[in-house]
């Protein structure tokens, strides 16, 4: 993604290892991880009710790792994904999973935050804890490529993202034609074999890329990246 946005900014990223002028919220950051270890082990040890959850959030704040984490603020994320998601886990579901899919010459390789079994196929779900939407190819090569490396394990039927400070999660339902429909307004949203094409293709790329040198964005682009860095003769 980062290469379809700007090729300059994937070689100074990738290439070069140059710090990246854009800050991260360092206590965004820590939330996000608090509130994925919660889950992860609440949905291993299947945890059946909130209070387990809460108890064990409140048991891992005191570590000093997690000093500066808003324990209120992830209680309620806590709350918003028991809700979602009780009855959906259980003692088959599978944690941050790592699914590893080789696509024509290239190795790629993902992590599912969790993926559920059920009688005509299975589930997968990815918790996001950040207030950005997600949409486009960001969230069509995350889920497409989860759908697809995912069916080594089962016949894939639905990709989730669950968006905890929204007021709901993002759900596509899998079709055997590998469309991926909307639960809310039944519309394909993309195709998880064109994604497939589409990873492939900028996988190629970038490896040209690596052989022939990262092309500057064009003028008519006003990339801000290659308008501050790149200069052009």
């Amino acid at each position: 993604l980062t290469f379809l946005n700007c090729q300059k900014t994937f070689e100074y990223k990738y290439v070069f290892n140059m710090p990246e002028k854009k800050t991260f919220s360092w206590e965004a950051m820590q939330l996000g991880s608090f509130v994925h270890l919660i889950l992860e082990f609440g949905v291993k040890k299947s945890f059946v009710n909130l209070k387990e959850f809460v108890d064990l959030a409140k048991e891992l704040f005191i570590e000093e790792e997690w000093k500066n984490v808003d324990l209120e603020e992830s209680i309620f994320l806590i709350r918003i994904f028991f809700e979602r998601n009780k009855g959906r886990f259980n003692e088959k579901s599978l944690t941050e999973q790592c699914l590893k899919m080789k696509i024509g010459d290239f190795n790629f390789i993902g992590y599912a935050d969790r993926i559920d079994f059920f009688k005509n196929g299975i589930g997968i779900v990815d918790y996001k804890t950040g207030k950005g939407p997600i949409y486009g190819k960001d969230r069509d090569f995350q889920l497409g490529y989860y759908a697809l490396a995912a069916s080594k394990i089962g016949k894939v039927r639905k990709v989730t993202l669950d968006m905890l400070k929204h007021e709901k999660p993002i759900e596509f339902q899998i079709d055997d034609k590998g469309n991926a429909l909307d639960t809310i307004n039944k519309r394909i949203s993309f195709n998880i074999y064109e994604v497939e094409k589409e990873l492939l293709e900028t996988a190629r790329e970038i490896s040209k890329a690596y052989s022939h040198g990262f092309k500057a964005c064009p003028i008519e682009k006003n990339c801000e990246f290659c308008n501050e860095y790149i200069y052009r003769l």
